[in-house]
């Protein structure tokens, strides 16, 4: 017996035999090539490529569908398809072209080490592209077909291996390289298939066939496990069975506290991926949607394609309220130095901020987000509002917004409800101004606001211990809001990483707060403490 250790992505526990999936070497003919020919060949090769990325999303749930079209949106993405015409144009054939893009346009985002959603897509941008060169070279898009269920063990995990196998095929995924925050590993996760990276190549080098312990959890795996290693697995997977039990039982309790006072429960998310994930888990609803996070490396999505992806989110959520907020460049650090260059910081032009500059960007958004809020309980907030003149700037673009779509005749929500972000202190000390002024709701966003009131970087572990969530400085402010709020009886959520500690969220709701936004993976656990806690 060996083990390989690796680092956690999807939890769970399982006993089975290992499919080793492996990818065709590309070798590319030296030419000389028809530069008209290849991009004939190339445009009809990408033409079936979104034929059959089409056909995917007619048979996938929401967060499927959103990643398949992401990869059909890249296929047709201009500054890409230059890139790739002008590899043809210098002699290369059409294959290497694509690959050579497709591979350079990967590891950009890849190298974006602060930005955990752009190295995501850079996955999707290498299995769109391995797609078009399986076109072009007639080979297959199903990798095999399974006739019992196994672990996968692979380099990197695409989204389409996962959807290209039968459901109920797939008992675990191990993977020598890839990221946490990749889409097969979302997906695994929301399809609760336990799942592990970062194993290393030796791993992959005999694997194939042969029996595997994986345990998710731990992030290890235990390849030809003995006899006795083997029972205590599966006297564990009996255990974690039951756990399961308990843990989907207490995602059908209503969110009532120990006295009997209701609460709700939101997710912090970035696509529908997530939305669906946070579904599955008990969350009602988004509190926070990242819209940055659909952004392409110098592409600034148009109206129709935001309008998709706030829709499929809509769809995602199952009829849950959804809360956007607006571009957040610079916190979202996605391609915000592409349009932000050396202003882009914490405490610089973010924000609303940055899309009060930029009118044009931010009324594409807006007349998105009014379309989309026709299709669902949709709800809008502008982070880093410092004072009531921002929000009234904002105000008039939206209504500005409103009349473009009256004249183009589109439909869309009148009465969207909008709101503010409420993470700098000027912000909270003046909350009653927001509420005077017509906005429909508050999100208190607890890492903003910790950080400015402690003047501290929660990302300096040296000042670490100055970064208190719930510091005395900080429960006076969320009670402003809250009194605030109550004269005109507006919503008031609070979100970010303290949201999702139990201990954190049991003292707000002993404020008063009753609305609560957080990851995913914090939604049982701190409902859990709710339950069991007094709302006073």
């Amino acid at each position: 017996m060996k083990v390989y250790q690796g680092k956690p992505v999807s939890p769970g526990l399982v006993l089975g035999q290992v499919s080793r999936l492996q990818r065709p070497v590309e070798r590319f003919g030296r030419g000389p090539f028809n530069p008209e020919r290849e991009q004939k060949m190339l445009d009809a090769a990408v033409a079936t490529a979104q034929q059959e990325l089409e056909m995917m999303m007619e048979r996938a749930g929401p967060a499927e569908e959103a990643i398949f079209l992401f990869q059909s949106m890249m296929l047709e993405d201009e500054g890409f398809m230059q890139n790739v015409q002008f590899q043809i144009k210098a002699g290369i054939g059409a294959a290497e072209a694509m690959s050579k893009v497709g591979h350079r346009y990967a590891e950009q985002l890849a190298n974006m080490k602060d930005n955990a959603y752009m190295q995501l897509r850079s996955v999707d941008i290498l299995d769109a592209t391995r797609r078009v060169l399986n076109i072009l070279s007639n080979r297959p898009r199903v990798w095999q077909a399974l006739d019992h269920p196994v672990i996968i063990a692979t380099d990197i995990l695409m989204p389409s291996d996962l959807f290209s196998v039968r459901s109920g095929m797939i008992l675990g995924v191990i993977t020598s390289e890839g990221s946490g925050q990749s889409h097969a590993a979302i997906l695994a996760k929301s399809m609760r298939i336990p799942a592990i990276i970062q194993v290393g190549s030796e791993f992959l080098d005999d694997c194939d066939g042969r029996t595997v312990i994986l345990d998710a959890a731990r992030g290890e795996c235990m390849l030809d496990p003995d006899a006795e290693t083997r029972q205590q697995a599966v006297t564990r997977i009996c255990d974690i069975q039951r756990e399961n039990e308990e843990l989907n039982a207490l995602c059908a309790l209503p969110c009532r506290t120990k006295d009997n006072q209701e609460f709700e429960l939101l997710a912090n998310c970035f696509g529908p991926e997530d939305v669906t994930t946070a579904r599955g888990l008990g969350a009602q609803g988004v509190g926070l949607l990242r819209s940055s996070y659909m952004m392409m490396p110098g592409h600034a999505l148009d109206e129709q394609e935001q309008y998709v992806f706030y829709s499929s989110c809509l769809a995602a959520a199952g009829g849950g309220p959804v809360t956007v907020r607006t571009f957040d460049f610079g916190a979202d650090r996605t391609v915000a130095d592409a349009f932000q260059g050396l202003q882009s910081s914490k405490l610089g032009l973010r924000g609303i901020r940055s899309s009060l500059l930029r009118p044009r960007q931010f009324e594409t958004q807006i007349c998105a987000l009014l379309r989309a809020a026709a299709r669902g309980p949709l709800r809008v907030m502008f982070p880093m509002v410092t004072d009531v003149e921002d929000w009234n700037a904002a105000m008039r673009l939206v209504e500005h917004s409103r009349q473009t779509l009256r004249e183009r005749g589109v439909e869309f929500n009148e009465n969207t409800p909008f709101g503010v972000m409420l993470s700098v202190p000027s912000a909270c000390l003046t909350a009653e101004d927001f509420a005077a002024c017509g906005c429909d709701f508050f999100v208190i966003g607890t890492n903003d606001l910790t950080q400015y009131t402690h003047a501290v970087d929660r990302e300096i572990a040296m000042v670490e211990h100055y970064y208190r969530p719930a510091s005395p400085a900080m429960k006076r402010l969320i009670t402003m809001v809250l009194d605030a709020a109550k004269p005109r009886n507006l919503p008031v959520t609070i979100c970010g990483l303290a949201a999702g500690n139990p201990d954190s969220a049991v003292q707000y709701l002993h404020l008063g707060v009753r609305s609560f936004s957080m990851s995913p993976q914090s939604l049982l656990e701190t409902k859990k403490a709710l339950r069991e806690a007094d709302s006073k």
